[in-house]
């Protein structure tokens, strides 16, 4: 441990990765700016359920998508994003056939060959995805099924990093606080960073692999090299 060092996560994290940080020295504030807000009714998961029945092949960006319908569907092949959504994945469907993975929603579309496709998504998802499958005209059928609502929170506290996980979440910051001069962005993956961009000039850092652990130890690596 070369020093104690302050960061802001801005989602919610189990207390063992906070625990974690602690002891090498790092303290993590948390503070979400966005919420999960599911918007299952009896009506979608019936319609879900015969979709299920037309589109053999689904498609998940976000470990939410995931969690929002597990009680009541089975998707047989799957392709998702890496990190946590296939971890959701893998849990909530482990009869599932995962046809392939990708660290981001454009690696991932420039996998999927089968069409049509059924996409479990929330209210504000990119565009990156449906775009670049209209373009290989691959059919693909929207579900949406959470949304995303933003938490305004403004900070008064200087933080040596922050910790982003969605472009969601980058933007709800943005609204009512900026980075310091010398706050260093963690972004969880290339999207993430993309949007960060929009908002700051301060150095952007990504881990190797899209996880929370794999974020917060990143950070951690890079103030004790940097120090």
């Amino acid at each position: 441990m070369q020093g104690n060092y302050r960061i802001l996560s801005t989602k919610d994290l189990p207390a063992s990765l906070l625990e974690s940080a602690a002891q090498q020295g790092f303290e993590i504030t948390v503070q979400a700016f966005i919420r999960i807000q599911p918007v299952i009714t009896t009506t979608l998961k019936e319609e879900i359920c015969q979709l299920l029945q037309v589109y053999k092949v689904c498609v998940f960006t976000s470990a939410h998508a995931v969690t929002s319908i597990q009680d009541f569907a089975q998707p047989a092949r799957i392709y998702c994003l890496a990190g946590a959504t296939l971890e959701a994945v893998k849990t909530a469907f482990p009869q599932a056939e995962i046809v392939a993975t990708a660290h981001d929603a454009a690696a991932l579309a420039a996998k999927i060959e089968s069409s049509p496709v059924l996409f479990f998504c929330g209210n504000q998802r990119r565009d990156e995805l449906p775009d670049l499958l209209a373009q290989r005209s691959i059919e693909l059928k929207e579900v949406v099924v959470y949304e995303t609502i933003a938490v305004e929170a403004a900070l008064n506290t200087a933080f040596d990093g922050v910790l982003f996980f969605s472009p969601s979440g980058v933007h709800s910051y943005f609204a009512h606080n900026q980075t310091g001069n010398n706050t260093i962005c963690f972004a969880i993956g290339n999207t993430t960073a993309q949007a960060l961009k929009a908002y700051t000039g301060n150095v952007v850092v990504n881990p190797d692999k899209p996880s929370a652990a794999q974020l917060i130890q990143t950070a951690i690596t890079y103030f004790n090299n940097h120090n």
